[in-house]
């Protein structure tokens, strides 16, 4: 008798997990809301409703991964015989998350009317935008402001068609040149065919790394067999668990070293469709690949003046390197030297010194 996967429930489950340790879903309110927006999940109330504890224990089951535990009856995580909807690593940045404390829940009035509330701040007071709809004599209308108080724009409100138009001529500005293209292609080759011909040396590594981890295992078991203090086997046997879980990551990463997932094409072309273009993807119906284009294409919150618009924005590593590429400041060499031409009077007062220097040499060599 095997647990096995149950469509569509396991899918959903697994791309749940995925997103939270990718950090698609920044908190545990947004799985719970995917979890909510998914009709074939079970719910746990009529309204569709999902509680929050069962999310969390969803996040903690070590079973998705493969493995199983009962603490109970004393027996610590180990493999399983089923087959897992997520890796054990992936597992691991799941708990790591969890332990890193909370963040900010995306707002559930976020969605359809204000994408950007949240990813812009104030350029006077830094502090974020907020947004309302402004109801006026025949129909509402859509504005952005600062409402921090002492802000010199303090309540002054920016239209929304004004601020998000801008927003998508910064995007098109970002675009980088189509013959670029051809020289990452061939730059992101050589470091993929590179890191394939080390994946003989992390295997050897992870292969050492499990000799070390089951060597401390034995030498733990040791001490937990000649040990009779209650505590202190309580420790051991809590070291060794570790240890266990710690082997079976690197025994799954040994699996998988020097074996991508997908081909170099594949995975070239899928990054390099975002970068050509990310107003494509802004321009899409899905909300989730806006919050996409957000998180991956600047690497802090924007500021913007209501006068000046935009400010020079920090945007991520990759558009900052495409643009290093199509923005350097270009120049011919001169034919000369690099180093500054020596005036003729430092070059007169060098031969001098050496000329006084080999005299005084000489009548020393006669005085003697």
């Amino acid at each position: 008798k095997l647990i096995m996967r149950k469509e569509p429930v396991a899918t959903i489950i697994q791309t749940a997990l995925e997103g939270f340790a990718s950090g698609r879903f920044e908190t545990q309110a947004e799985v719970k809301r995917f979890l909510e927006s998914e009709p074939h999940f079970p719910k746990c109330f009529p309204s569709g409703e999902i509680r929050n504890q069962r999310v969390t224990d969803i996040l903690n089951r070590v079973v998705y991964a493969g493995m199983v535990e009962a603490p109970n009856w004393g027996v610590n995580v180990r493999e399983g015989k089923h087959e897992g909807l997520i890796s054990l690593a992936t597992y691991q940045k799941i708990q790591q998350r969890l332990k890193e404390g909370a963040r900010a829940p995306a707002r559930k009035n976020l969605y359809t009317d204000f994408l950007l509330r949240g990813a812009v701040a104030c350029g006077d007071c830094s502090k974020p935008l907020t947004a309302c709809w402004s109801k006026g004599k025949t129909k509402r209308h859509p504005y952005y402001l600062c409402f921090t108080k002492g802000c010199v724009s303090y309540r002054k409100s920016i239209r929304r068609e004004v601020i998000e138009g801008e927003f998508e001529t910064l995007l098109a500005s970002l675009r980088p040149a189509t013959p670029l293209f051809e020289m990452v292609r061939a730059v992101f080759k050589d470091i993929w065919d590179s890191r394939l011909t080390q994946g003989a040396a992390i295997a050897k590594h992870l292969r050492e790394t499990i000799r070390d981890t089951e060597k401390q295992i034995e030498q733990l078991v040791e001490s937990f067999v000649d040990t009779s203090n209650a505590t202190a086997r309580t420790a051991i046997e809590k070291r060794i668990g570790n240890l266990e879980r710690e082997k079976l990551v690197a025994q799954e990463q040994l699996a998988k070293a020097g074996k991508p997932e997908r081909p170099f094409h594949e995975m070239f072309e899928l990054s390099m469709r975002f970068l050509s273009n990310p107003l494509n993807l802004w321009r899409s119906d899905r909300f989730e690949d806006k919050v996409t284009v957000l998180r991956l294409t600047f690497s802090k919150r924007l500021q913007y003046h209501r006068n000046e618009g935009f400010r020079t924005p920090q945007i991520a590593l990759p558009f900052k390197a495409l643009g290093s590429f199509c923005e350097g400041e270009n120049m011919m060499a001169h034919r000369g030297r690099f180093e500054l031409p020596t005036p003729r009077f430092v070059v007169w007062c060098s031969i001098q010194l050496s000329y006084r220097c080999m005299r005084r040499k000489i009548a020393d060599e006669r005085a003697v």
